[in-house]
């Protein structure tokens, strides 16, 4: 036994030292490959900044040389220097004062060495030096150069002036700077120019520090002139025709990088172009340079994964040996309690004594596994009623419930929610309940993937046929019910392509916490019944059904009730002049068409839902899609009217031969002549009609519905409103005298139902209609 716990003992210690072994060693390997590509990034983008700085300093310096320019320009002695008639005398004193506005010019500004100012007129200098030829093709090539030249100022790449011209001559580099007399000028009109002459070695400490081991900066003009450079003999070489030059002009960019071979060296070249020069501020870094902290890295990395994995292995030996003793006394222990247990295993346990541990394992997974598969079939009960509890206005803790909710495959943010709720369409088909289920089975699995490409959440069935979907949003946006609806018409167009079948999507409010989903839950519901009017097949959310919340689009809205108790009288005169004013308010408000479209659409839906009522068979209906096809078509309101007119009459001719087949009842003609005489009694009720009239409650309630179309008490409300607006209108006596005249003795009362049927109070009807008169 002893032999054989030695021998597994020296296998598990090999096998954790080569684990440890390959751990360190892709460990190192990854951390190198991905700290050095990280600072190889953060090295180029160190370099481009650093261009970028050079860049602005010089641009800075050049800039104000050239507002100096401009200044010197605007002094009289500059303008009479130009002047051809000045006399001899004058010339003399005038060059004078203009040598003394350039010393002080010169002194004040570091970077400045001398100052020329040529008059093309006079060929002469402001010094009164008439040029030779000699120093026109030496010191003063510029001029000549100038004179053709195509703008009005120019950066001139760096070149050697002459400063004494003895036995031993002296040059100093200069970086000149050459703008037009008069600034601005008409071709031909150019009288001279002045060249403001740089010190390079003042603006080479602009891109070049002494300190700075690893690149070389330099600065080339558009020719591939050097400008600015650390070496004195390069300054105004052509490096146009090198190869890094030429690629950085063909690239045609404006900054970058790129590798080259730059004095048969591997290097980086970064560059950027000034934009007020056209010059190129370069910088050539080697690749040796740069990879010098990479190569620190990589040697530090390789001495500690050796020792490392030299540590790691001593562990191993002596942290094994320590550590098995105790997981030898385990096993000890355990079989002797598993042959306590079950002693009839102890004969298999062979000469390991592993075999019974084994054995005595795999009795656990078999059992653990027939746990797991209740616990399986369990799940999606569980599953159902805690989203059932969640779409129910009953009371849970949020905060436990989340607890439960990964265990059982539910994924949601709990803190926006909106919920949806679907129903297959053609319900009178012959399904078995069993069909049913699948189907709703199936719709919930697609809705659940589908849902996961915009937030998360889970689908259940309801006992009523049709499924719940609950979404979660955890970004705050009011795109959520837009979202929302994005998801059921994905849903709808996967269940119509794949299940050949039609479904139809009620989509709730926006619930901004776990306690309001109910609410929403409820909106879905209520939206979905809306399938009667809107039709199958269709997405259906709030805005399909519910008015806007504009005071304009109340208005509107508050003048269909008109029409609709036309179109139940069945006054074809007064439902004409009623759309024809609708209309005018259309113009008068200056509604959008959008708007005007769907208010037809939504009146029309309303004329149907009145026709239904009346008893008229939904297949007789115009379908709204058709409506909403034809509402589109038309270009002018008098065209749209038309088409609503039509609408109108033929549901007010399918209303009245509906009404010629019912019996004309005296006793409702009495009672209506009653309530339109005496609707101003507070106490007027269907009882008190009953007893006047000698007929029982409940006759005189069915028999009015049947006829009217309405219940008593809605009847009565709209024709006490009705009369309350029109005394609202043509009036100015008080809200209270107003409710007692219409049959109200309590004007809170009064208010509230106003508000309700109107979304107004009577003070603010009021106010409106005085407006819209005005």
């Amino acid at each position: 036994m002893k032999s054989v716990q030695s021998r597994w003992m020296k296998k598990i210690i090999t096998g954790l030292i080569m684990f440890l072994f390959l751990i360190v060693t892709v460990s190192a390997v990854l951390f190198y490959f991905i700290f050095t590509n990280d600072l190889k990034d953060q090295l180029v983008r160190t370099n481009v900044e650093l261009l970028d700085h050079m860049e602005q300093k010089l641009d800075l310096v050049l800039k104000s040389i050239d507002n100096e320019a401009i200044q010197l320009v605007q002094y009289d002695e500059i303008k009479t220097f130009f002047d051809d008639s000045m006399p001899q005398g004058e010339r003399t004193e005038n060059d004078y004062r203009i040598g003394s506005h350039i010393d002080r010019l010169i002194r004040s500004n570091e970077y400045l060495f001398s100052v020329d100012i040529y008059s093309y007129s006079q060929d002469r200098l402001v010094s009164g030096d008439i040029l030779t030829e000699e120093m026109r093709l030496k010191d003063y090539a510029w001029i000549g150069q100038f004179a053709q030249f195509d703008g009005y100022s120019n950066w001139l790449a760096s070149r050697k002036l002459l400063i004494s011209n003895s036995n031993f001559p002296i040059y100093r580099n200069v970086v000149s700077f050459v703008r037009t007399y008069p600034l601005i000028h008409s071709t031909g009109a150019r009288k001279g120019a002045i060249a403001f002459n740089l010190k390079e070695e003042m603006l080479l400490p602009l891109i070049h520090h002494e300190g700075d081991a690893q690149g070389l900066n330099l600065v080339l003009d558009k020719g591939g002139l050097v400008v600015l450079h650390p070496d004195e003999s390069k300054l105004g070489e052509n490096m146009g025709s090198t190869p890094f030059v030429a690629q950085m002009a063909s690239e045609g960019k404006s900054v970058g990088y790129f590798h080259a071979k730059v004095e048969n060296k591997d290097s980086i070249v970064f560059y950027k172009v000034n934009p007020y020069t056209g010059w190129r501020i370069t910088r050539i870094v080697s690749e040796i340079e740069l990879n010098k902290p990479l190569t620190v890295i990589r040697n530090t990395l390789v001495v500690l994964s050796g020792l490392i994995l030299l540590t790691a292995a001593v562990l191993a030996l002596a942290v094994g040996r320590w550590t098995f003793k105790p997981l030898n006394r385990f096993l000890g222990t355990i079989s002797s309690r598993l042959n306590a247990v079950s002693p009839g295993h102890t004969g298999e346990a062979g000469g390991d004594g592993f075999r019974i541990l084994e054995s005595r394992f795999e009795d656990f997974l078999v059992n653990s596994e027939q746990l797991q598969q209740q616990v399986r079939e369990t799940k999606p009960i569980l599953k159902w009623q805690l989203v059932i509890e969640l779409l129910s206005d009953s009371k849970i803790n949020i905060s436990n419930t989340r607890q439960h909710m990964g265990m059982l495959g539910i994924q949601l943010d709990m803190n926006r929610f909106v919920v949806m709720v679907a129903e297959f369409d053609q319900r009178n088909e012959s399904l078995t309940a069993q069909d049913t289920h699948l189907y709703n089975y199936a719709l919930c699995n697609v809705a659940e993937e589908l849902i996961q490409a915009e937030g998360k959440g889970v689908a259940i069935e309801l006992e009523n046929g049709c499924c719940a979907i609950l979404m979660s949003f955890q970004d705050s946006g009011v795109e959520a019910e837009l979202r929302a609806s994005v998801v059921a018409d994905l849903i709808k167009n996967y269940v119509a392509e794949n299940f050949k079948r039609t479904v139809t999507i009620g989509v709730g409010g926006l619930a901004e916490a776990a306690g309001e989903i109910s609410q929403s839950f409820k909106q879905a519901c209520d939206v979905l019944a809306y399938r009667l009017i809107l039709g199958s097949n269709m997405v259906i959310t709030r805005d399909d059904v519910q008015s806007d919340e504009s005071a304009q689009y109340y208005r509107l809205v508050a003048m269909t009730d008109g029409m609709m108790d036309s179109l139940k009288l069945l006054d074809g005169e007064k439902l004409k002049a009623q759309t024809d004013r609708w209309f005018e308010a259309f113009t008068q408000y200056g509604v959008p068409p959008e708007m005007i479209r769907q208010l037809n659409l939504q009146c029309l839906m309303k004329a149907a839902v009145v026709a239904g009522e009346a008893g008229i068979e939904p297949e007789q209906f115009r379908m709204p899609q058709e409506m909403r096809d034809a509402l589109n078509q038309y270009d002018s309101l008098d065209e749209m009217k038309g088409f609503f007119l039509t609408m109108l009459r033929e549901y007010m001719d399918l209303i009245r031969t509906k009404r010629g087949k019912r019996e004309k009842s005296d006793l409702i003609v009495k009672v209506l002549d009653y309530i339109n005489k005496d609707f101003g009694r507070a106490d007027l009720s269907l009882n008190l009609l009953a007893d006047e009239l000698r007929v029982s409650v409940s006759h005189l309630s069915r028999l009015f519905k049947e006829q009217t179309e309405s219940n008593f008490i809605d009847y009565l409300m709209n024709l006490r409103i009705n009369q309350a607006k029109r005394l609202l209108m043509e009036t100015d006596e008080k809200i209270k005298v107003i409710a007692e005249s219409v049959g109200y003795s309590n004007v809170n009362t009064f208010i509230r139902i106003f508000k309700k049927l109107t979304a107004l109070t009577p003070s603010e009807y009021r106010e409106q209609r005085q407006e819209q008169q005005e």
